[in-house]
């Protein structure tokens, strides 16, 4: 039987970095979440997300077809339930990079679930972090701040909570988590 491990954590805590490190392991398989949201310059339809129409994904909330789902500025992002399913019929990990109300959702539904909140080392390095992407805008990153207050907030909530200020010390941290090393 498979095993849910959920990373999370505000915006520019580092989790893309993170999960695209531990699914390299042949034991880890990442999931890959629905959106609305634009794709950024970098990231691939199939592989980063798959990005839809509000109208599909609403289409797919009313056939039950996601785990969890949340809006996030301004923007749905779900996880999609058949490859979830699928994963946990697996001897895998099955990776959820996703956001403080979708990974208490899935932990309400999948207590068995390892829920890991990635923490920035603190607010500067945070905001620095969002401004070194060159794909948010000002009033974005202001917003992604001020959601990232309330989403510190949850840390307790989950599993555990590592501060994320060296890669290799947090890779091998959750490595360590999940039995790995």
């Amino acid at each position: 039987m498979g095993k849910i491990v959920i990373i999370s954590g505000p915006s520019g805590s580092g989790k893309t970095t993170v999960c695209k490190l531990l699914e390299k392991d042949p034991h880890i398989k990442k999931s890959v979440s629905v959106t609305t949201r634009h794709p950024r310059p970098n990231e691939k339809t199939g592989e980063s997300y798959h990005f839809v129409s509000t109208a599909k994904f609403e289409d797919m909330i009313r056939k039950g077809e996601l785990a969890e789902y949340a809006s996030y500025c301004g923007n749905y992002y779900g996880t999609p339930l058949n490859a979830l399913k699928q994963a946990l019929a697996q001897e895998i990990f099955y990776l959820l990079e996703i956001e403080v109300q979708g990974a208490l959702k899935i932990t309400e539904k999948f207590p068995d679930a390892i829920s890991i909140f990635l923490l920035p080392p603190d607010k500067k390095t945070l905001n620095q972090r969002l401004l070194q992407r060159n794909t948010n805008e000002e009033q974005d990153i202001a917003l992604r701040m001020k959601i990232a207050d309330k989403e510190l907030e949850y840390k307790d909530k989950y599993t555990y909570a590592i501060i994320n200020d060296d890669l290799d010390v947090t890779i091998n941290t959750i490595r360590k988590i999940l039995n790995l090393v």
